[in-house]
């Protein structure tokens, strides 16, 4: 068993495989891809004899973070090429200064691919519970805590958002420990290139100060409205305000886009997930989230 990075000759067959789709389907592939501003040229293969037996695709994206696409294992033995194979594409993320941190989602079905994940180096980060509203207007108008005012983000703001975002993840119960991975500018970068032109970013404010956050989409080709974050200083957690500024975005953004609103939550912050049941999201499947740091 050798791996390499694919060569010419090699890359329509590592995407396919990566992609679970045949050969011919690579072209297509990396078109949509490179429509959607992601690069899949970092692509790693295992060979076997002449026969390729794994492919790992790392495609950077906004905020210094890159994504691990891999083939499903078919068995055990099969779990730890494909896992040799993500340590490989480890190293070569070292290299790479687009990206400080790795993702990688599967199953909680999928046994196999967390052993691939646990063997090349990852680490299981949280069980994500994926929730949908059937439509974001139906999204009940809640009125704001006392003294509290919910103002749209202006991007001259970045300072106060950046610095409002670190404090939000203080203590918090959604994902503990990733923040720690990235830097506040890398956070925004991300949330800013999901987001489009960020014209549903709302900031709470209480006493003359940020309190909170609630960053929802339109730009998703998917026609849905994505909340791509929602947080609060631990000051004002549990006093309704999270609920009531979540609301209210979604319904500012349910007035240009009619369609469901989507939504990822670590499966164990109960409070979270009781705030968005409460405005009628329901579970619609879960994933298992992986991370890396490459090694600098």
């Amino acid at each position: 068993m050798r791996c390499a990075r694919a060569g010419a000759g090699d890359r329509a067959s590592a995407i396919a495989l990566a992609f679970g789709g045949p050969t011919g389907s690579a072209a297509r592939l990396e078109r949509r891809a490179a429509a959607e501003g992601v690069d899949l040229s970092r692509a790693w293969v295992a060979w076997s004899g002449e026969r390729i037996a794994a492919s790992a695709i790392l495609a950077p994206h906004p905020g210094r973070t890159g994504l691990l696409m891999t083939n499903p294992p078919r068995d055990t033995a099969h779990a730890d090429v494909v896992g040799t194979l993500i340590a490989h594409a480890m190293a070569d993320a070292e290299s790479c200064s687009d990206i400080r941190l790795v993702q990688s989602l599967s199953s909680p079905d999928e046994p196999l691919r967390r052993q691939a994940y646990l063997a090349g180096g990852m680490r299981h980060l949280a069980t994500l519970d994926y929730l949908e509203l059937p439509d974001a207007a139906s999204a009940p108008a809640v009125e704001l805590p006392a003294g509290v005012e919910c103002r749209p983000w202006v991007r001259t703001d970045r300072a106060m958002l950046e610095a409002l975002l670190a404090e939000t993840y203080r203590e918090t119960l959604d994902c503990p420990g990733l923040a720690e991975l990235r830097t506040p500018r890398d956070i925004v970068d991300g949330h800013l290139a999901s987001s489009g032109d960020a014209r549903h970013w709302y900031v709470a404010w209480k006493g003359g100060a940020p309190a909170g956050a609630a960053l929802v989409s339109t730009a998703s080709a998917a026609g849905t409205v994505d909340v791509v974050y929602l947080g609060l200083v631990p000051s004002v957690r549990g006093s309704g305000m999270g609920r009531a500024i979540l609301a209210h975005a979604l319904r500012a953004a349910a007035c240009e886009r009619r369609g469901p609103a989507s939504l990822a939550v670590d499966a164990r912050n109960t409070p979270a997930v009781r705030l968005y049941r409460a405005l009628g999201f329901v579970s619609v499947r879960r994933r298992d989230a992986f991370v890396a740091v490459p090694a600098s």
